[in-house]
């Protein structure tokens, strides 16, 4: 047997160990954020959201075709196990064929899957580990081409940039930084036009799955983002050209605070032993180049390009959109490991090993999704307080996408006309409907000024009512969420924010009956979701709306502190606007209360 194929059969075995792993703990319901809008585009062979993803919503058809086990959403987490344990097969791969050893590449591939990050996208349904899947197949190419000098392996290398890029438009990204790769290591390419043209023509075959969007489109399917069918609203879906204005970055002092989380996160998703073992890795192989020249330009145009368009979330909350970041630093990690290796006695080479054997049994149980059920359960839940034949507006990409998902994909409540705000806006007709008899549901308070209307929270969404119409019976509920007090079932950012807006709307509805009891389901939300300042911006407006100003302004302070750069309703002032106002509000109620001595203040 050949090295090459011993690797292989090696890379293979690792990668479905890593599989096993993933699919004990994958996610058997929907998950929250985009997956529900995702899986219903992969049932549907729809359009999801910008840039369309034609690629994953055309292989995850296939695997849920050819793989019928459980639930649609239930083979997509299988679907994202096996193309991030493929991917960790590849940097295993990858590892040996740069000379390192089955431990130095086992440390490599095994340090990418069990980082909290990457292992936190393999086992529910999103994007991100076919994407991490063709960086290492990039990678593979690149780095065989620049021994060989095989000019078919760099134009592999760039046809496999432009498939990737038509599952998520960061492989455009990689391809910019291959391209600077093979001319630093090759100058001589610089003056030869043909495999530059070719390498482009290559690049350029790959984005041919983005035909699937105006092809698909012309048939309306239920999910159709962004109705790509012109020239025009194609390159808006594929260029994500609604999405750029949500930068956090506003100058050049950004780039600090950013560079620093990028950096801490290293150390976190490695453990800081493996984040050492990189650098031992680039300070090994830098005058060999190869390895460590590409994973440095990768890991340079992963940040560069999160810095100037990523929002807040995306930069300091979500580490998922480094994860091309974090599979170039278990590549450095390898090729260190093998120093290491090196120098160790025979009888504890192994010991590098440790360092990802201490993130699988650190992460386990926060990755173990097995009994998830949060987002299912609210969703179902706020479902089924909707009466037949109603129309229900939904909006949240936490809450539209999983209704998206039970609605069209496993046919829930199929007699309530469900409204998706944001999709395909420009094809929907004039909304009309009697507050009477043809109701109108929200799931967030819409801020409409109509005359004659009243918006109502009941139970789990808003009701609009003409006024002075008595208040519906609130829908009995239950008061916890599937696993919201199960220690076994893991919370990420979004199921916090999930959770938290549970309670927040049970305390909505109970403010006019029971204020009480409204504030015990704040105080609920609050300890469910202790870093969402949307959740303390709403306390700021409903305290301030029961005249309990340091309260009210205490909402308003905490929502500034956690995020002081961009308020959560961008129809209302920022945050330290409204603390100014919060302040001169509690003035003048002081100065009434001082002029009526005695007695209530006046409303």
């Amino acid at each position: 047997m050949t090295a090459t194929r011993l690797h292989t059969v090696e890379a293979a075995v690792l990668s479905g160990a890593v599989f096993a792993v993933y699919a004990l703990g994958a996610c058997r319901t929907i998950y929250v954020g985009d997956s529900g809008e995702l899986v219903a585009a992969v049932h549907l062979l729809g359009i999801p959201h910008p840039s369309g993803y034609p690629l994953y919503v055309l292989l995850g058809k296939l695997w849920t075709l050819l793989v019928p086990v459980g639930s649609v959403a239930f083979r997509m987490s299988l679907f994202s196990a096996a193309t991030g344990a493929a991917a960790c097969g590849t940097v295993f791969w990858t590892v040996r064929g740069q000379g390192g050893s089955r431990i130095a590449a086992g440390t490599a591939a095994l340090l990418l899957a069990f980082s909290p990050s990457f292992w936190g996208e393999a086992n529910i349904q999103r994007v991100y580990t076919l994407n991490a899947l063709f960086v290492a197949l990039v990678t593979a190419a690149a780095l065989v081409w620049h021994r060989s000098r095989d000019l078919r392996l760099l134009w592999l290398a760039f046809f496999l940039c432009g498939l990737g890029a038509t599952n998520h438009t960061f492989m455009g990204i990689v391809a910019v930084a291959l391209a600077a790769f093979a001319l630093l290591t090759d100058p001589a390419l610089a003056r030869r036009l043909r495999p530059a043209a070719i390498a482009g023509g290559a690049f350029a075959a790959g984005l041919l799955p983005y035909l699937y969007l105006p092809v698909r489109s012309r048939f309306d399917p239920a999910l159709d983002w962004g109705d790509p069918e012109t020239l025009d609203r194609f390159l808006a879906v594929v260029t994500r050209r609604d999405f750029w204005g949500r930068a956090w970055i506003e100058g050049p002092r950004d780039l600090v605070p950013i560079a620093a989380d990028y950096l801490r996160s290293l150390g976190a998703e490695l453990l800081w032993v493996g984040a050492v073992l990189a650098i031992v890795g680039v300070l090994a192989g830098w005058k060999r180049g190869g390895a460590v020249l590409l994973s440095v330009l990768v890991m340079a145009v992963n940040v560069g390009a999160m810095a100037l368009h990523g929002s807040r979330t995306d930069i300091f909350i979500w580490h998922r959109y480094y994860i091309p970041s974090y599979l170039m630093a278990a590549v450095l990690a390898g090729i260190g490991a093998q120093v290491v290796v090196d120098r160790l006695p025979r009888t504890v080479r192994a010991a590098p090993l440790l360092v990802p054997l201490g993130l699988l049994l650190l992460n386990w149980s926060e990755f173990d999704r097995s009994r998830y059920r949060v987002a299912d359960d609210f969703s179902r839940t706020l479902l089924s307080t909707i009466p037949p034949g109603a129309h229900l507006i939904a909006d949240d990409d936490n809450i539209l996408f999983v209704l998206i998902y039970l609605h069209l994909a496993e046919g829930v409540r199929p007699d309530v006309d469900l409204i998706l705000q944001g999709v395909g806006e420009a094809r929907l007709p004039p909304l009309r409907f009697n507050p009477d008899d043809d109701p109108l549901y929200l799931t967030h308070h819409p801020n409409w000024a109509i005359k004659g209307l009243e918006i109502v929270p009941v139970g789990l969404v808003f009701r609009t009512m003409r006024a002075g119409t008595p208040v519906p019976p609130v829908p009995a509920l239950a008061r916890t969420l599937a696993g919201e007090d199960d220690p076994r079932v893991p919370r990420d950012y979004l199921t916090e924010n999930l959770i938290g807006h549970f309670h927040y709307m049970l305390g909505s509805t109970e403010e006019a009956r029971d204020w009480t009891a409204a504030v015990h389901e704040f105080e609920k939300a609050i300890a469910a979701a202790p870093h969402n300042d949307v959740l303390f911006y709403n306390l700021g407006l409903i305290y301030a709306r029961e005249g309990l100003a340091d309260e009210s302004l205490a909402f308003f302070q905490r929502s500034h502190e956690i995020n002081p750069r961009h308020i959560a309703s961008i129809s209302r002032s920022r945050a330290s606007d409204r603390v100014a106002e919060m302040e001169a509000f509690r003035d003048r109620l002081a100065s009434i209360e001082r002029g009526f001595p005695g007695g209530p203040a006046p409303a």
